[in-house]
């Protein structure tokens, strides 16, 4: 009797277990967890921008921006020329994504980046939940994860229960996606969970079904195990057998019924072409990178040779989603206090860069950005390779941006 009942509170326990939902509270992403060298050399973003901060429900927000595989991608990670998603990072279902777009090619599918390319891209979302949510664009490498974009914050306000999540069938029929078949879902659900737990009590309803079947298998030998099912076994597994195969037809032949016009789930690739190239007047190499590790330091030694009719200077470094910013060429805000800007954080000694000029020039990324979002953990790459995008202004204020990479010494002293 104390058998039993023992079994029965441990078949109790693990139906309540199936009902337990852990929650916690997420206010942001954990793009600082992932490694320097994948933040680095992985995807550069810039220019991301939402465009509005303050929304109410079924609000529009448009997230928008650009782009650039690194050329220097890491060896050990499955290349993003392979398969990629581009998405949407917020916490939970706070939003429902009506449209996004790279280079004006809608990505209902996935697609392929090639490095060294830029991109644009452009996310359209309809507020559906109230609160304040850390927005990043995300990029889903296949083998790999996401590659997540810096995140700006979007405060949600109004009421929930006026949110409207309706569209149009090719059938022309109107349908709220919020709800639509949801009463179908939870009825197989049930049925199936109700079938599931009948098959589980039935063998559970004979006697303790682990320890003392165990030992009586282990006495009779693998060969002679069969003999503890049961005639009255046999027949209640038949029946339950085709109660399954008869549910499952049955379903199959109402289903094809009701909806003859189906759209399978599109699995195909789509190809994006990237945007044409600018002209570049610049050509910039990396001789030599160092982190100075008591200072917060970050050295770049580059050989600049400028093609162009006008003298360019370094304006910003982006790397890893933090940009150091060169203040007396560029003014930059923080959009809020989450912003990993450093706004007069670059230095450059070298001075500007004249037309038909190759000059070397030194430009420190000196704040204490490296250390709070956990980059200076590349001091112990195996491969201790480092990229970003310099940003150069020419006098008219027009933008270069260039990719570098290279070699990376830690300074210890």
């Amino acid at each position: 009797m104390m058998n039993r009942l023992i079994s029965w509170a441990c078949a109790a326990l693990i139906v309540l277990s199936s009902f337990t939902v852990a929650i916690e509270s997420a206010e942001a992403h954990g793009e600082r967890a992932q490694m320097p060298q994948l933040r680095m050399r992985s995807v550069h973003w810039f220019d991301v921008n939402v465009s509005t901060v303050d929304m109410q429900i079924n609000d529009i927000v448009k997230v928008t921006g650009s782009f650039m595989p690194s050329k220097y991608w890491p060896e050990h990670v499955q290349s993003i020329e392979k398969t990629a998603f581009l998405n949407i990072g917020v916490p939970g279902p706070s939003f429902v994504r009506l449209d996004s777009r790279v280079n004006g090619v809608p990505m209902i599918r996935s697609t392929a980046f090639m490095k060294g390319e830029r991109y644009n891209f452009e996310v359209t979302l309809k507020a559906r939940k109230v609160g304040r949510y850390h927005v990043h664009p995300v990029i889903n490498v296949e083998g790999t994860g996401p590659i997540i974009g810096p995140g700006l914050w979007v405060d949600v306000g109004g009421d929930e229960a006026a949110f409207e999540n309706s569209a149009t069938t090719l059938l022309g029929q109107t349908i709220d996606l919020e709800t639509y078949g949801l009463r179908n879902a939870a009825f197989w659900s049930a049925l199936w969970f109700v079938i599931g737990l009948a098959w589980f009590a039935y063998w559970l309803s004979k006697c303790p079904i682990v320890v003392p079947r165990f030992k009586r298998v282990d006495e009779l030998g693998v060969v002679n195990a069969d003999k503890i099912i049961t005639t009255t076994d046999r027949r209640v597994g038949f029946v339950f057998l085709v109660l399954t195969l008869s549910l499952v037809t049955g379903s199959y032949m109402y289903t094809q019924e009701k909806w003859p016009i189906t759209t399978p789930l599109q699995t195909g690739k789509v190809e994006v072409p990237p945007l044409e190239a600018e002209s570049m007047p610049l050509k910039v190499r990396l001789t030599d990178a160092r982190y100075r590790i008591p200072g917060r330091s970050f050295r770049m030694e580059l050989e600049v040779t400028n093609s162009g009719d006008s003298p360019v200077t370094v304006g910003e470094f982006a790397a890893g989603n933090l940009r150091f910013i060169n203040s007396a060429v560029l003014q930059v805000t923080p959009k809020d206090e989450d912003d990993l800007i450093a706004a007069d954080a670059l230095r450059v000694e070298g001075g500007s860069v004249a037309p038909g000029e190759t000059r070397t020039i030194v430009v420190y990324a000196d704040d204490a950005l490296w250390e709070t979002q956990r980059m200076t953990t590349m001091i112990a790459s195996p491969d201790a390779l480092v990229a970003g995008l310099l940003f150069f202004f020419d006098a008219n204020g027009e933008r270069y941006p260039v990719e570098v990479g290279g070699m990376m010494i830690p300074e210890f002293v």
